[in-house]
């Protein structure tokens, strides 16, 4: 049997109702938590919108989180600027933003569309090791992986193993390993060990944002790379940098790679090399792209080229009509 590595970007959420960073302040809930902040409602039209001629309604046409958090760190980091941001703001702002962005990605979300089970299903059957490789800091295949299982047999739930240890995981599931490489909501950093919080209605992820956002400043918080050109360095990538030799190491052994809704953007520097490297180093495997995007789909044709590469201009939601048929189009060595 093959080896595949599933690669989830935003758009493998989008489809559950979960916001992209473009599209992220006209969610409902995000909206609601601008009315309860209005600290971070000011700063976001007086540094980002009003002098772009923006306001929230044409937010999704202005920068985006990843771009507000990059301006931010360049304008501090630049010594001869007379007029910085205020001492703080970048802290303040950054820890509000995060908060906003756990609402819109958390609140009022569900995976009982199960979108991805059929994909979960195939993958189980068809393959001897399957690496589920996130950059989605929401819970939706935490969930869906969980409640899948239900339809496999019965027995025990447990999570997919990971290359990292994490308090709290029920992991152990070896065939499937789960790499949240931009680290996620339900991560945090609890009396000094990383630790998963659980999210349903017996968790506490509510309690410890609550917490917080409330607090001038906690010992616990989440363990999330900041969006932006700086998300590779500090502390919190140290700490999550194991999954990504792992990454790379399974993307170099992979026969089939599946790219879901993630566009390779330019901020992600490491994700780029990872995949660049492993494309030229793993000559055999194949690989399918499946997003609605004409500019995402135009980035990997172009990187990437098309003899190895097939493409779908499709939703996760769309590719699931014939989820079978799809894969056999991109890897036609394997029966589905």
């Amino acid at each position: 049997m093959s080896k595949v590595v599933v690669i989830l970007g935003a758009g493998a959420s989008s489809d559950f109702g979960v916001p992209t960073l473009q599209g992220m302040f006209k969610d409902k809930w995000a909206r609601q938590y601008l009315k309860q902040d209005p600290f971070l409602a000011q700063k976001l039209d007086e540094i980002f919108w009003a002098p772009r001629g923006h306001t929230l309604e044409s937010s999704d046409q202005s920068v985006t989180i990843e771009e507000m958090l990059t301006i931010l760190r360049d304008w501090e980091n630049e010594p001869n600027c007379k007029e910085c941001p205020e001492p703080n703001l970048f802290t303040e702002f950054r820890k509000r933003l995060y908060v906003l962005i756990m609402r819109a990605v958390y609140e009022g979300k569900t995976t009982k569309a199960a979108h991805l089970n059929p994909l979960m299903q195939v993958c189980n059957e068809k393959f001897e090791q399957v690496t589920w490789a996130s950059f989605n800091w929401d819970c939706v295949f935490d969930a869906s992986f969980w409640y899948w299982q239900s339809r496999v047999g019965p027995g025990s739930r447990v999570n997919p193993s990971l290359s990292i240890s994490l308090d709290n995981w029920y992991g152990g599931w070896a065939k499937h390993l789960f790499l949240k490489l931009h680290g996620g909501i339900n991560w945090w950093m609890i009396n000094g060990r990383l630790t998963y919080v659980r999210f349903a209605s017996s968790g506490d992820l509510d309690r410890r944002w609550n917490e917080y956002s409330k607090a001038p400043d906690t010992r616990d918080h989440p363990v999330i790379l900041e969006p932006s050109a700086y998300k590779y360095h500090g502390n919190f990538y140290k700490l999550l940098e194991p999954q990504w030799s792992k990454f790379f190491e399974r993307l170099c052994e992979a026969d089939c790679i599946i790219i879901i809704g993630y566009s390779l953007p330019e901020g992600d520097a490491q994700a780029r090399s990872k995949m660049m490297t492993a494309f030229n180093i793993n000559k055999k495997c194949k690989w399918l792209l499946i997003d609605p995007s004409e500019l995402t789909c135009a980035r990997f044709i172009r990187l990437l080229g098309q003899s190895s590469l097939t493409v779908l201009r499709k939703g996760l939601a769309g590719f699931n009509s014939d989820v079978r048929a799809n894969l056999e189009q991109a890897f036609p060595d394997i029966d589905f």
